[in-house]
């Protein structure tokens, strides 16, 4: 049996306008961080973007050159700096999840775009329901949109522990094509690994032929 041609991947590369345009929507998520690592190459220069408050007073773009030149360091080191300090913070999320859940409804979202994925814990004032949509501009960087909508909500109880998860989607919502999807699977007419083999596009095509037929 031939192996399986493996198809190609669309993971999501940001630039670093981008990742700045995701910290400064968060500005409380760079002063987390900093009070726990006071002491990193990237502190002094993350405490005057702060001080600055990532320039959200200003309405237009703000290149990476001028914040470095702002700062007084030169753009090769802004741009790790900022690289450095977004993916410390999804890492100080993940193994200090309390330092983001202080008020309201605990929850771990897991997001998808296409092949790009990423987690992050929160808490909410509410609990989302299926299909519903969440807007979170901090993970585009690391996906690729902020928009998704809710694929699952899931409830884990461990003791007196009580863990809710939230499988989130950016791919545009089609609550018929969910629906199609999930008759196809049950009876078989689609396999599971098919879901993650192929391109959303190439399901549709599959689903179509099949309901068609």
């Amino acid at each position: 049996m031939g192996r399986t041609k493996e198809r190609r991947k669309f993971i999501h590369e940001p630039s670093t306008h981008e990742i700045f345009y995701c910290l400064s929507g968060m500005p409380d998520y760079s002063k987390t961080l900093l009070e726990q690592n006071p002491d990193k190459s990237y502190s002094d220069f993350l405490r005057q973007l702060i001080d600055l408050n990532f320039y959200n007073d200003r309405t237009e773009k703000i290149p990476i050159k001028k914040i470095a030149a702002d700062l007084k360091t030169d753009t090769a080191k802004a741009t790790k700096w900022l690289k450095a300090i977004y993916e410390q913070i999804f890492e100080l999320n993940f193994d200090k999840p309390e330092l983001f859940q202080k008020n309201g409804v605990k929850v771990c979202m897991y997001m998808r775009y296409f092949d790009s994925s990423c987690t992050f814990y929160t808490a909410l004032p509410v609990l989302p329901r299926e299909f519903e949509t969440v807007n979170f501009p901090f993970a585009k960087a690391k996906t690729g949109t902020e928009r998704y909508w809710v694929k699952r909500v899931e409830h884990e109880i461990s003791g007196d522990i009580a863990d809710v998860t939230l499988w989130l989607d950016g791919e545009t919502l089609n609550k018929y094509r969910e629906f199609a999807l999930d008759k196809a699977l049950f009876q078989g007419w689609i396999h599971f690994m098919d879901v993650y083999d192929k391109t959303s596009n190439e399901l549709d095509d599959e689903l179509k032929r099949l309901y068609k037929n």
